[in-house]
């Protein structure tokens, strides 16, 4: 009995816990999950300030253009004018200085003349032109970043904003990725038989667990044997998620999902009514996640993707951990033979005008990696669809959802 997609996610997610928290310095918070909600410290602007380089003025001056103003002081950023702006008068001004008191307007300097110690103003301007009123972006005690999201360049700058040195983040999750097979060649060694193929999985999910912001540790590849596949289980519960691929399948030398079961694990699923990635094994001890994934690339990818990314996500805090459906028009015709399983094809979607619109690969063979170049969606034929037509709304997952 093969498992539906939406029961195996539910499944697994029932099961995830979120990681404990851990305060970090503000430049070491990029990349990972905010744990505490933020509140701005004080309005932002904190003072009224020019938006503009010019001249601070009093724009009822500015009724008749063009209009011939005294100036009568300079303010920069980080300065002050201690006096008072009366009428008849201007203030040279930079963008950020604060505005003048009885300035009520900010004339940018492209549109002044300067005359010895006066200014010509050449176009009038409303009271309130090109000033940044105070707590016009944000209040003080005003919430700015809410728990739950991922860190950025921009949110740490908005941290150092509100003077946050320390930041509450959830841990990283430890992640192992191991390979097994004894066909598997590393990268730079030679390749002696016909029936040999470059590692690729390894470094695939190494590589995608390090973009999701885990602490990741690569173990490497091991034969197809029982032994050598039970050696390496019994250090699971070293990591907070063991990832396997190869071994899952009902072949000869598919010894990793007999094994789990053998050493206590609690298998919660093993084959699913999707394609590619059918034989994903799911199972679970102490607080361990473990995910065995196919051999096949591109099944390994996309069980990476629907899965384990998911979970991955869920333990960091991430609040929208769920894959994240679209709607999109298909731009040419899809037929298949088999429709007996959920298919989630590598696509490429894109928006004209407002709308998305939605092509895929030619390359549907879970052994073609190559499908994924230029893909940035996965295109979802459901389960019992033969044929989609072009024009056609689809559903779609961007891969940074």
């Amino acid at each position: 009995m093969l498992t539906p997609y939406e029961t195996a996610l539910d499944l697994l997610l029932e099961r995830v816990e979120r990681l404990p928290t851990e305060r970090v310095l503000l430049w070491d918070a990029v990349n990972r999950v905010l744990a505490e909600d933020v509140f701005a410290d004080r309005d932002s602007p904190a003072f009224d300030n020019s938006a503009m380089d010019g001249y601070a003025v009093v724009s009822q001056d500015l009724e008749e253009i063009p209009a011939k103003l005294k100036v009568v002081g300079e303010v920069s950023a980080g300065s002050e004018f201690s006096g008072r702006l009366e009428r008849g008068q201007a203030i040279r001004i930079f963008t950020g200085a604060p505005i003048p008191v009885g300035a009520n307007a900010v004339v940018p300097v492209e549109y002044t003349k300067l005359e010895g110690e006066y200014v010509l103003i050449e176009r009038s301007f409303k009271e309130g032109a090109n000033i940044r009123r105070r707590g016009e972006e944000i209040k003080a005690g005003e919430l700015i970043l809410k728990k739950g999201i991922k860190i950025r360049g921009y949110e740490v700058g908005l941290l150092a904003f509100v003077n946050k040195v320390f930041v509450e983040v959830y841990q990283k999750p430890r992640v192992a990725v191991l390979s097994t097979g004894d066909e598997i060649k590393e990268p730079g060694e030679p390749i002696e038989k016909p029936s040999q193929i470059r590692s690729t999985n390894n470094h695939l999910l190494y590589a995608r667990t390090r973009e999701l912001g885990c602490e990741v540790h690569q173990l490497g590849i091991i034969r197809d044997e029982p032994e050598s596949i039970k050696d390496a289980l019994q250090r699971v519960e070293d990591y907070n998620v063991f990832i396997t691929t190869g071994g899952v399948s009902a072949g000869e030398k598919d010894f990793v999902h007999k094994l789990v079961k053998d050493m206590g694990f609690e298998v919660v699923f093993h084959k699913l009514r999707i394609k590619p990635a059918k034989p994903v094994l799911f199972a679970k001890r102490g607080r361990t996640l473990f995910f065995g994934l196919p051999g096949n690339p591109v099944s390994c990818a996309m069980a990476f993707d629907m899965l384990v990314k998911p979970a991955l996500l869920k333990m960091q805090g991430v609040e929208e951990h769920r894959p994240k459906f679209l709607k999109a028009e298909l731009l040419r015709d899809f037929s298949r033979r088999d429709a007996e399983r959920r298919e989630f094809v590598r696509a490429r979607y894109m928006e004209k005008e407002g709308k998305l619109f939605c092509d895929y690969s030619p390359k549907t063979q879970s052994h073609m990696l190559t499908s994924y170049v230029d893909a940035n969606c996965y295109m979802v034929v459901y389960e019992g669809v033969h044929e989609l037509k072009a024009g056609q709304q689809v559903d779609i997952v961007p891969f940074d959802w």
